[in-house]
């Protein structure tokens, strides 16, 4: 039995740092791991995608198309972006708070609300809505935004049958952040954590 997990942001959000976090937990709960990234513009604000995939009968890094398990969508565009990797009934946790690109702020394009966002991603997946960035900001940091929505994911695991526990998870996010730092990030991975049912 494997499971896939996508993790679609643009760069700067801690992409590659959540998939690193759930990776870890995956090695410590004794599973096979592999993970992938697929990069757009490498620049701060590109497309960036990871993929966290672990379990027996897992062989490449990338998820087959339509096999995700849960998307952790740090922005919504970006969610959308890769919803194709996604299976029917999967789930979602999508952070509500968009980052305009460029091409939308100097009205070359147009940004879809989020409303329509989560309504096109509710038609195929549970999809578990949060402003990871405003939450982070009340756990004292906006930087933590990525361990708000790696609490969150705790939670869903349960509901989308992902072997990894909350203390397992937590406890790699303990041992990625610097030492300073490990207080708030608890608090942060607290808040995402109470913030989905």
């Amino acid at each position: 039995m494997g499971h896939s997990i996508v993790i679609s942001g643009v760069g700067g959000q801690g992409v590659l740092v959540a998939s690193q976090i759930i990776a870890n937990s995956a090695i410590k709960s004794g599973m096979n791991v592999r993970v992938g990234e697929t990069h757009g513009m490498a620049q701060r604000g590109g497309s960036v995608v990871a993929h966290v995939r672990f379990g027996d009968d897992i062989f490449g890094s990338i998820t087959p198309l339509g096999e995700g398990d849960v998307m952790l969508g740090f922005e919504p565009v970006e969610s959308l972006r890769f919803l194709q990797y996604m299976k029917k009934g999967g789930y979602a946790i999508l952070n509500t708070h968009p980052v305009i690109p460029v091409s939308v702020s100097t009205g070359n394009a147009e940004y879809p609300s989020i409303e329509k966002i989560e309504e096109m991603m509710g038609e195929s997946l549970n999809v578990s809505a949060l402003d990871a960035t405003k939450l982070a900001i009340e756990a004292g940091n906006k930087i933590t935004s990525n361990t708000v929505l790696i609490g969150a994911f705790a939670k869903i695991a349960g509901h989308a049958e992902i072997p990894l526990k909350k203390d397992v998870l937590l406890e790699a996010v303990e041992e990625r952040v610097p030492e300073r730092f490990i207080e708030l990030n608890r608090k942060a991975f607290e808040i995402g954590y109470n913030s989905v049912i």
